[in-house]
Order: C-alpha cells, then structure tokens, then sequence
C-alpha cells in the first residue's frame, strides 16, 4: 500500500502539532459560519455518492486511510458512536484517502468490523478541497451543514466529549 511522500511529511506535522495524550484538547469547535463542501465520492461497491444528499442530518465525516495507524486505532471508537447514534439521525461516514483498491479498503472495514458508510477517495480530490492537513481528519458537521466542530490526530470519539457534542447537534433538530 503506497501513499504519496508528500501525504507522509503532512501527517509527521500533524502529528508533531497534535498533543499525543491529550485526547480531549483534540476536538475544537469550529468558529464562524464555516458550510461544509459537497462532494462526490465512490462507495466501496463503485457508486457515486453525493455528500449534500446528508443534509437535515448530523454527520461525523472521517478523512482516513489503511496505511495509518491512528485511524486504525480510532475507527473502534467512531463504530461505537455509530452504534449509539445511528437511530438519532447520526451519519458517521468514512472517507477513505487510500489510493489502494477499493478491495484493499474493503478488506481493511470487514476486519475491523466497520458497519457505517465508507466511501473512497482514490484521488484525494476531497481531501484537498477540505485542505485536510493529514489523516486521520474529522469534521462534525451540523443539520444545517455548518461544520461545528473538528478533530485533528487520533480521537476517541466514544468518550464523554464526542457524546455530548452529538447530543449538542442532534438536540438543535429539536429547535429546529
């Protein structure tokens, strides 16, 4: 499994910017009116998906690939937030960086045990236009689009913090 030298070099920065045993400084919120971008990626059976058809939803979109470390020990925690969220209107969508085989990720999610959505983004077209600093990357996203919060480096998103800022988001439905 390859990645490019580049991507390599991006993820040692984030990872020297990134306070290792500090996971609850790793989830910030996101100041100003900041939308998320639609996009078009591929799901793991070859059809294309697009992300807007997820607004009205929250969604916890995950820039990830096979070769990294940090996502593989961070996806358990995202499979248990899907679990106790998916009823409530979460979406947690995976959004793999690999330029791997869609076969190569599809092995990577089946020994896991992954259940929520993985789409792929061989060229990592969506990446950039997030301007992703490195993997893994996180963006929870509101109902009405707005990216509220953000997850630099590994993150334990079954912990306290990442319950109570889905709650926070699911909780504006109400509002609504």
């Amino acid at each position: 499994m390859r990645h490019p030298a580049g991507t390599l070099l991006i993820w040692l920065a984030v990872l020297a910017a990134t306070p290792a045993a500090a996971e609850s400084e790793n989830l910030k919120p996101v100041k100003g009116a900041v939308t998320a971008g639609d996009f078009v990626a591929v799901d793991l059976q070859g059809r294309a998906m697009r992300f807007g058809t997820l607004r009205d939803k929250v969604v916890l979109l995950n820039f990830w690939a096979t070769w990294c470390p940090p996502c593989r020990k961070e996806m358990p925690s995202m499979e248990r937030l899907h679990q106790a969220y998916k009823d409530r209107g979460l979406v947690v969508l995976g959004l793999s960086q690999d330029q791997a085989s869609a076969r190569t990720v599809q092995t990577f999610v089946d020994e896991l045990r992954v259940t929520f959505p993985i789409w792929h983004d061989r060229d990592g077209l969506v990446g950039r236009q997030y301007s992703i600093p490195g993997v893994p990357t996180s963006y929870l996203i509101g109902m009405d689009g707005r990216i509220a919060y953000r997850a630099l480096g590994e993150y334990d998103w079954s912990g306290p913090e990442a319950r109570a800022a889905v709650e926070e988001l699911l909780g504006a439905k109400v509002q609504r």
